[in-house]
Parts: C-alpha cells; structure tokens; sequence
C-alpha cells in the first residue's frame, strides 16, 4: 500500500476508532454546563457567560444546533467534538501532507486519531476539540502566509485568529503569539506590506474583541480576588503536562514515560538534522512553551494558579505537528513510538467504552425518573451530582445550595431558569410538598439541615462515567 492510501485508510480508520466510545449521554458537570447554556438565547449566553471562566463563542455554537433540532441533544453536542477532531486528522492529507510532505501528513492524522488526549476529549462536551482545531488551522495559515502572500489565507487567519480569542482563554494567548511570531518574521525579513497587513488584521480583532474585554478583565478580578481551583505541584503538574497528551484515561505515568521518550528522540532529530531544516516544528513547539510560559507570567500576576494541562489541549495540534515533522526523518524508532502510541490509544478507547456505556451510569436518572411527580421539588448542595439532575429534569424546580458562598449565582443561572442558586437554607420556606435531596453519600447535609422531615426513600447510587456516587433521598416535612 502506498503511503497515499495509507493515509486514507488511516484516516477512515481513525474517524470510525474515535467515535466508537462517543454514543451515550452520560454528562459531568463541565458538560452540564456546556448543554445548560446551549439552552439560552445568544443575548443570555453572553451575559452568563461573562461571570464563568471562558469566553462564549462555543456556547453560541452548540445554540446553533439547539435551534436547528429545536431540542438540547447530548448526542449531538457529543458528535460535534468527535467531528471537530476528525476534521484536525483529515487535516493531515489536505493541508500538513501538500505543505510538508506525505510522511509528515500521515503521522500527524496518526497522532490525532490515536492519542490518548485526542480520543478521550472527543468525547467532552467542552470547547477543548474545537479550539485545537481552530488554533492548528491558524498555525498552518500563519505558515503559509509566511511563504506567500494570498488573500484567501489572510481571511482564514484573521477568522480562526479571531474564533480562537473567543473560545478559550489559553486560545487567546495561542493567538497572539502566533500572529507576533508572524509579526517578527515579517519584520525581520523586511516584509512591509505583510506587516501593514498583519497589523491591520490586529487591529480590527481588537476592535471586535471589545465588547468582551468587560466581562474579560472582571474575569481576570475574579479569579485574582476569589481565587481558583487550580494549583501548581511539583512534580505532580509537570507529570501531567508532559503526560496528558497520550495517556488520556489511563495512568498519567503511562503518557509520561512515553512523552519523555519521544522527547528525548525529538531533540536528537533536532541536533542530527539541524535547526534551519526543522525551523517549522520548533516554532511549532516554541508556541507551545510560550503559551505555558504566558500561563506562568498570569499565575504571577494575578497570584493565583492557572496553569492547567487540560487547557493546553488548544494547542496539542500544533505539538502533534512538531511531533510528526521530526519523526517524520526518523527510522525504526518513529514506527515502534508509533505502535506504543496505537496500544496505548487502544487500552485507552476500550477503558472509555467500558466507563461510557456501563449499565449503572444513568441508574440514578432511571430511578428518580419512575418516582418523581409534578410539584416535586429537587435539592442539591453539590453542584457536580445536582447538575445533571438539572439536565434531565427541566420541568421540576431545583435548589442548589450553595452553603461555601463561591460567588458563583450569575454563572450559574446557566442552570435557569429550573435551578436557583441560595446560600443559605431559606428556600426551603418556599418548598411545599415532596423534596428530592441529592447528596455526597457520606455528607451531613440532611442530619444537619432538615430537621422535621420525614425520609420516605432513601438510595445509594455510583456511576463508571466520572466515577462519582451520590445518595438520593426523597424527603416529606412532617404535617
């Protein structure tokens, strides 16, 4: 088989390996999320989405589905990260194979569709496949303008430049140093129409960036006074930085051990086939760095941490390129880093079809489904279990209580107009006949709270998707 026609059957192969695990409509609370705005009209989405953590254009677009089916399908939302990221793999016979080579083309549709981290967030209902896409389409556009300049390359990387600022914030910082690399180039090779050109491109994004840098830089406050979730461990971030991007689901360990391999194979290409002959992948790889640098430099400004590994899958196709390009002049180690990667994807896809279509994950959906009436009310004092109630129950009011005070009621209207954010008990004075009450098995949030309540059932569930457990209760106050 030529190496054409290879690259072909990789790529039918490929789709059809992603999408084995993506059909099922199990949700965590990042997905509820994501399906909860879709629900909201283009003007709410961007108000509720200025108080979360990420800009909205992802938001808008599942809306654009939801409008289309006239429903809010999981199913859909699903297809559409498998979509996005099967597209970033057809990218390497289209674009990576024309600009770079055949072999180059077929090893970077490989790693896409065989990676850990490609398979497991084509499942994910999050903006983390789409933005991938879009930053490796602007990579590739900010090459090709590097060579020639043509109009129609100039308005596929103002788009995805712009698409990029508004889908993710590790996008924003993706994008503009990309478009300041270009910039430098152009500079350094006395390219002054290109520059006038780029500049202008920036300056309209600007402009159109605008009316988010509010919400933006209140963003930026929050997170500085409130804190974040997040926080950087030595060696434990270093670990998953260098380990998500094959391990996926299996041990990061796995993916790490792997990566330094592959690494350390990269660097002696390098030094073997020189700088200047590898000049498209170690810009490719210093994008990389520099966005991990720039989450560094936030982390000391703000004095709160927001490197992540996850969010550096925006920029995991552009590694997957460096990756390729650089194998692409090696010998037998490229095909035995090549079958390593296959196994590992393999143990990793069969993991996740185990953890998705196992038969107790919507046990608990099922149970509340049989019994609950119209009237009854459901609450929740976690939001990670409560949240997919939230999704399946539309029509019955729901109470998150909130008794930490994260400051999180305007982001969570996401959830509206069914749930309510409190951060006390008060609500309950509004509750009038049968509560369902969703909580950690072992927390003490009934004992603690409803004292004159009688249980009428009580059960312990626990789900393979997202591995959480949760205790539902239904619960009558005493007449």
């Amino acid at each position: 088989m030529n190496k054409k026609n290879l690259h072909i059957f990789i790529i039918i192969f490929g789709i059809i390996f992603l999408n084995l695990s993506v059909f099922h409509v199990n949700l965590w609370f990042d997905e509820t999320y994501s399906v909860a705005m879709a629900t909201h009209s283009f003007k709410e989405i961007w108000n509720i989405g200025g108080h979360d953590v990420h800009p909205i254009l992802y938001y808008f677009v599942l809306h654009l589905f939801y409008l289309l089916t006239h429903s809010s399908s999981i199913l859909i939302y699903r297809l559409f990260s498998a979509l996005c990221v099967s597209i970033l793999g057809i990218l390497g016979y289209t674009h990576i194979r024309k600009d770079f080579g055949e072999k180059t083309g077929l090893l970077f549709s490989f790693f896409v569709y065989f990676s850990g981290v490609s398979v497991t967030y084509a499942n994910e209902i999050r903006m983390y496949a789409l933005t991938m896409l879009v930053i490796t389409i602007l990579g590739i556009y900010a090459y090709r303008l590097s060579k020639k300049d043509k109009l129609v390359y100039w308005v596929v990387f103002g788009l995805s430049s712009l698409a990029s600022i508004y889908l993710h914030y590790y996008g924003l910082m993706s994008a503009g140093i990309i478009n300041l690399i270009l910039l430098i180039y152009f500079i350094k090779n006395k390219n002054k129409s290109s520059c006038i050109k780029l500049l202008f491109l920036g300056v309209i994004q600007g402009i159109l960036y605008l009316p988010w840098l509010t919400y933006f830089i209140s963003q930026l406050n929050t997170m500085s006074e409130n804190g974040f979730w997040i926080n950087i461990t030595f060696p434990k971030t270093l670990i998953q930085i260098l380990g998500f991007t094959f391990s996926g689901k299996l041990s990061m360990y796995v993916g790490f051990v792997l990566s330094i391999a592959i690494y350390v194979y990269l660097i002696y290409l390098i030094k073997k086939h020189g700088f200047k002959e590898n000049t498209p992948a170690i810009f490719a790889i210093l994008v990389y760095v520099l966005v991990i640098v720039s989450a560094l430099i936030m982390t000391k400004i703000l004095g709160r941490d927001i490197l992540y590994y996850r969010y550096l899958i925006v920029v995991t196709g552009l590694m997957f390129f460096a990756i390729s390009y650089l194998l692409s002049k090696g010998g037998k180690i490229t095909k035995v880093i090549c079958a390593l990667v296959l196994v590992i994807g393999i143990f990793n896809n069969f993991s996740l079809i185990c953890e998705n279509y196992s038969l107790n994950n919507m046990k608990h959906i099922k149970y509340v489904k049989e019994n609950i009436k119209e009237g009854d009310v459901i609450v929740y004092p976690s939001i990670g279990t409560g949240s997919v109630f939230d999704i399946h129950f539309p029509n019955n009011k729901q109470y998150f209580c909130n008794l930490a005070n994260w400051g999180v009621e305007e982001a969570y209207n996401a959830f509206g107009p069914q749930m309510q954010t409190y951060i006390t008990t008060d609500f309950l004075e509004e509750c009038q006949g049968r509560i369902w009450l969703i909580t950690p098995v072992n927390s003490k949030f009934y004992e603690n709270n409803f004292k004159g309540y009688n249980i009428i059932s009580e059960k312990d569930f626990k789900t393979a998707y997202d591995d959480y457990s949760c205790k539902i209760r239904l619960i009558e106050k005493n007449m």
